[in-house]
C-alpha cells in the first residue's frame, strides 16, 4: 500500500470514530456539533502533558488571575490624617505622651526614631498653626474602634409606646393616666397618645377634641414635644410624643502625668447643671504586657503608656463620685476590656 492510500485509510478510520461518538451522544441527548468540537479541543490529562509543556490554565485559575478590583485602601488613606512618612512637615511639634503638654518644636525624622513602627504610628493632628502630632498604639486603638462599634450596634433605639385616653377622661383622670406618659419620656421613650370615644359616648366637636389633646399636652410640655403631624379622623385622634432631654455623647481619655481627670472632662459638669443626659465614655489606657507575651530581653515600647486596669477602674470611680453632686447613673454601665461608658443624668440642686 502507498503512502497515498495509508493517509486516506487513516482519515476514514477518524471520520468513523467521530460518528461514532456523534451518534452516541445524540442518543443521550448531547449535541453532536458541540461534541465534536469539544473533542478536537480537549485538553490532554496532566499525566499524559509531554516533558516541558504546560497544561492549559483551568477555570478555578482562570478565575484567581481576573485583576483585582480597584485599591480601597488608597481612598482610606484620602480619608484619615497623614500618618507617618506621609507627613510632609520636617518639624513638628509632638504631644507628650506623659503629659498631654507640647513637646518643643522637632524634627519629624527624630519622633519616628523614637517610636516603635510596628506597635505605634505618629499621626498629624492639625498643620496650623503649626503641624501639631501624636503617637497612637495600633492595638489600643483598634480595641477602642471595635469596642465603640459594638456598643453601637448594641444601642438600641427608643422604645415606642402607645397610651389610649377617652374622650370623657376627667382632669383629675387625664393627670393619673399622664403620670405613666410622663416617666416613659423621662426615660426617652417615644409615646403614642390616641384619643378614642367609649362605646356608648356621646362624640364631642371637633373643637372640644382639640381643647382635651391640649389640656394633654399642656400637662407633658416640659418632658415632651409632638415629633410628627397628628393623626387625625372622625372619631380618633392620635398624637406622636419624643422626649425633650436633651442628650450628648462625651468621649474622656486618660491623661498621664500627676493629673487625676480626664482629657474632654470640662464638658460633662456643665451639661449636667444644665439637667441633661450625658453619655460618658472612657478611653482606658492599655495595660502592661504579661511577662509571657515577650523574652526577657525585650522591652515593652508601650511601657511609658501602659496603666495597671485596677488604677485605671479606680480613676473611673473617683470621677463618678465626685460628679455625684450634679449627675447621677440612671443605667447600668457598659463595661468592655478598652472602654467604659457610664448614663448619667443631671439632678436637681433642691
Amino acid at each position: 500500500m502507498n503512502v497515498g492510500n495509508r493517509v486516506r485509510t487513516a482519515l476514514r478510520a477518524v471520520r468513523i470514530r467521530q460518528t461514532s461518538r456523534a451518534w452516541t451522544a445524540a442518543s443521550h441527548g448531547l449535541s453532536a456539533t458541540r461534541l465534536l468540537s469539544t473533542t478536537s479541543m480537549r485538553e490532554p490529562p496532566p499525566h499524559s502533558s509531554k516533558p516541558g509543556t504546560q497544561p492549559g490554565p483551568s477555570r478555578a485559575t482562570q478565575k484567581m488571575s481576573t485583576p483585582p478590583p480597584p485599591d480601597e485602601r488608597k481612598d482610606i488613606r484620602e480619608k484619615r490624617k497623614p500618618r507617618n512618612s506621609e507627613i510632609k512637615f520636617a518639624v513638628v511639634r509632638l504631644v507628650n505622651p506623659e503629659t498631654g503638654v507640647l513637646d518643643p518644636p522637632s524634627r519629624l525624622r527624630d519622633v519616628l526614631a523614637r517610636v516603635n513602627l510596628r506597635t505605634q504610628f505618629v499621626e498629624l493632628m492639625t498643620e496650623q498653626p503649626e503641624p501639631i502630632v501624636k503617637i497612637h498604639d495600633k492595638k489600643l486603638l483598634y480595641d477602642r474602634e471595635k469596642t465603640k462599634k459594638l456598643l453601637q450596634v448594641n444601642k438600641k433605639p427608643p422604645e415606642e409606646k402607645e397610651v389610649q385616653l377617652t374622650w370623657g377622661v376627667g382632669t383629675g383622670d387625664l393627670q393619673f393616666k399622664l403620670k405613666k406618659v410622663r416617666a416613659e419620656l423621662e426615660d426617652g421613650n417615644r409615646v403614642n397618645l390616641v384619643f378614642a370615644p367609649k362605646k356608648g359616648q356621646v362624640l364631642p366637636t371637633p373643637a372640644e377634641q382639640e381643647n382635651i389633646v391640649q389640656e394633654a399636652l399642656d400637662l407633658l410640655a416640659d418632658v415632651g414635644k409632638e415629633r410628627k403631624a397628628r393623626t387625625v379622623q372622625k372619631q380618633a385622634v392620635a398624637v406622636f410624643l419624643e422626649t425633650m432631654r436633651p442628650k450628648k455623647t462625651v468621649e474622656l481619655k486618660w491623661t498621664y502625668g500627676n493629673s487625676d481627670s480626664w482629657e474632654g472632662l470640662k464638658a460633662v459638669e456643665p451639661a449636667l447643671r444644665n439637667g441633661e443626659r450625658v453619655e460618658l465614655v472612657f478611653l482606658l489606657p492599655p495595660p502592661p504586657r504579661k511577662e509571657r507575651q515577650r523574652t526577657s530581653k525585650e522591652e515593652d515600647p508601650n511601657a511609658a503608656q501602659t496603666v495597671d486596669p485596677a488604677i485605671a477602674r479606680e480613676r473611673v470611680e473617683r470621677t463618678l463620685k465626685n460628679l455625684a453632686s450634679v449627675g447621677r447613673e440612671w443605667k447600668a454601665r457598659d463595661v468592655r476590656k478598652a472602654i467604659i461608658v457610664a448614663h448619667l443624668e443631671g439632678v436637681s440642686s433642691s
